[in-house]
């Protein structure tokens, strides 16, 4: 198999240089597993986590192998699959969304990229969200020793590392807390892309913007939307935001053609603080009131009116 080699590295432990306790090594695999498939998952599919079993590809991505443990602090050797052995498929037909992996790349390159991108104030949070960061934080108790610190060195001329410590989970913890929560929204667009495979597609916003989104699972299939494709259409969703603010994906829960008025909706969303969910015309909540143009594409329980969110914008 096509694999990438890695030493992690360990430092402060409480036991002998080479030696650690059983409970203390599950936990750091467990906190290193987790951070590399939900970084995986989501610069693969837009989402670090899923209802459901785990894809094939991803159980693979992740399932790297511990190959020796060795003194000089304590190191693990270890050895993950690259993309082209375990997600060439899904990464060669991936359409959608954005910074596509190299196949030469593994699920713990994903993980040092999003522990990178974390520390940096100024990053825009293409390679988190806050599931990818909760898993990060894992490292900071996982030993059950204050004052760990854990370094990724690839060994070789490819390959990712990161180093990680006490104050690197602090610069991670003010991350999570600076996400932006998801929010409701009417976004309107022309359909540009539909794809099968976890109900994916993508809305042009004007000339230079787009918003990337996905039905919600309750929600019937692509097929319906095929009527729609290429043409201006409105979506109904919540909106899942970057650290920076900027719209990541719309989770859809109704689309239809675009109806008079709808012309406002066609601007990005923002979870910037102090920034409205966008414009919210008499004329549009006329248009709802009298033809209720929006095509209901699944519901469930509890589904508000869309009278009852147009009155929550204004």
């Amino acid at each position: 198999m096509n694999t990438q080699r890695y030493q992690l590295r360990l430092s402060g432990l409480p036991e002998p240089t080479g030696q650690i306790k059983a409970t203390s090594l599950c936990r750091i695999l467990d906190a290193l597993l987790q951070t590399g498939e939900r970084a995986t998952r989501l610069i693969v599919t837009g989402q670090s986590s899923g209802r459901g079993r785990k894809p094939k590809w991803l159980r693979a991505s992740a399932n790297f192998t511990v190959t020796g443990l060795n003194s000089g602090s304590t190191i693990l050797e270890i050895e993950a699959p690259r993309f082209r052995e375990t997600a060439y498929g899904e990464l060669s037909q991936q359409e959608l969304w954005h910074d596509k992996p190299s196949l030469d790349d593994t699920s713990l390159d994903m993980a040092a990229r999003a522990i990178e991108e974390a520390t940096s104030a100024e990053s825009p949070g293409d390679h988190f969200d806050a599931d990818v960061l909760k898993a990060i934080l894992k490292f900071n108790s996982a030993s059950g020793t204050p004052g760990i610190r854990y370094e990724l060195i690839p060994q070789g001329s490819t390959g990712s590392g990161f180093v990680l410590d006490e104050h690197v989970c602090t610069q991670v913890s003010e991350r999570l807390r600076s996400i932006p929560p998801p929010r409701s929204f009417i976004v309107t667009g022309r359909l540009d892309e539909i794809k099968c495979g976890g109900g994916r597609f993508r809305l042009l916003l004007g000339r230079n913007d787009q918003l990337l989104g996905k039905l919600h699972p309750d929600l019937l299939d692509t097929e319906v939307l095929r009527p729609l494709w290429g043409k201006p259409t409105t979506v109904e969703g919540l909106v899942h935001f970057k650290a920076n603010g900027h719209a990541r994906w719309i989770e859809a829960r109704r689309m239809s053609g675009r109806a008079e008025g709808d012309g406002v909706f066609e601007v990005s969303p923002s979870g910037k603080a102090g920034e409205s969910l966008g414009p919210v015309t008499a004329q549009r909540k006329r248009n709802v009131r009298s033809t209720d143009p929006m095509i209901l594409v699944g519901a469930w329980p509890g589904d508000e009116p869309i009278d009852e969110l147009l009155a929550q914008l204004d």
